[in-house]
């Protein structure tokens, strides 16, 4: 029988419509489909001169969309003269950061003496000024005299016996805040935790509190939620924290708690 080329055109035709196709729609995903990020470890960055060396230990870093070189820092300077007390992970991030006995709470995009909060981690922080970045890392704790401790918290409690009541008002020594200008002394006596409704932060509940400590003399009790700081709504984390820079500054403040089905005001004269 004769071979007949004309009978496999019309296959031909067909398997290259089929290629064009498969190679047409390929492209057309990569095109829409977001790229995958690449990774690059930088192996020069060089460790910290201080504390916390497992700051740069891996260098892994998402390699930037517009194909430029990553820039890799070979000095990291830490700032001096500052003390960072605390940090707080969430939205805002914030740090406290201690000059001259003075803690101050800064959120992320705030200035403490012009130096910008960019970034916050667990252990340090990261601020900028005049183009310039620094680094801030807590330090190791000193071991404190067991003496001087169970003084400080001695003469605490003398203050905490001084707090007296005259029915929904409550009259506090100064000298017991500058005492309490911690956070983390304030959290070995009360316990807090962001209390939301539909998603948005309403206020702190409080989930437990010492007995005989500040805050028990000051009428809160477990279970109440901080509603409103000077009758303006608790809105965020910040906005709860920020009255803790002012806590030396205060006259008096103003509590708003939600106590069972029913809310209540408790007023603070600092004497």
């Amino acid at each position: 029988m004769p071979f007949r080329s004309e009978s496999l055109l019309p296959m031909l035709l067909m398997l290259t419509l089929l290629v064009l196709g498969a190679k047409i729609t390929a492209l057309v995903i990569d095109a829409l489909l977001p790229p995958v990020p690449r990774l690059e470890c930088i192996s020069e960055v060089k460790k910290p001169s201080g504390v916390y060396r497992f700051a740069s230990a891996f260098g892994l870093k998402s390699a930037p969309a517009h194909g430029k070189s990553v820039s890799v820092v070979h000095r990291q300077e830490f700032l001096k003269g500052y003390i960072l007390s605390m940090t707080a992970i969430g939205n805002p991030s914030m740090a406290i950061i201690v000059k001259n006995g003075k803690g101050k709470l800064v959120s992320v995009g705030e200035k403490i003496d012009g130096f910008r909060l960019d970034e916050v981690y667990t252990d340090r922080v990261k601020l900028s000024k005049n183009g310039r970045k620094y680094w801030l890392s807590m330090k190791k704790r000193t071991t404190t005299s067991t003496v001087n401790t169970a003084i400080k918290r001695k003469r605490v409690q003398e203050l905490v016996e001084q707090v007296r009541q005259e029915g929904d008002t409550y009259f506090i020594p100064k000298e017991l805040l500058s005492e309490m200008n911690d956070i983390k002394k304030i959290f070995r006596y009360i316990k807090i935790n962001p209390v939301y409704k539909n998603g948005k932060l309403i206020g702190f509940g409080i989930s437990d509190i010492k007995r005989g400590s500040v805050f028990d003399k000051m009428g809160l009790q477990k279970r109440d939620i901080i509603e409103k700081i000077d009758g303006n709504p608790i809105k965020s984390e910040a906005d709860a924290f920020r009255y803790f820079n002012r806590l030396e500054e205060l006259n008096s403040l103003t509590l708003t708690i939600k106590r069972g089905k029913r809310s209540k005001e408790l007023n603070y004269e600092i004497f």
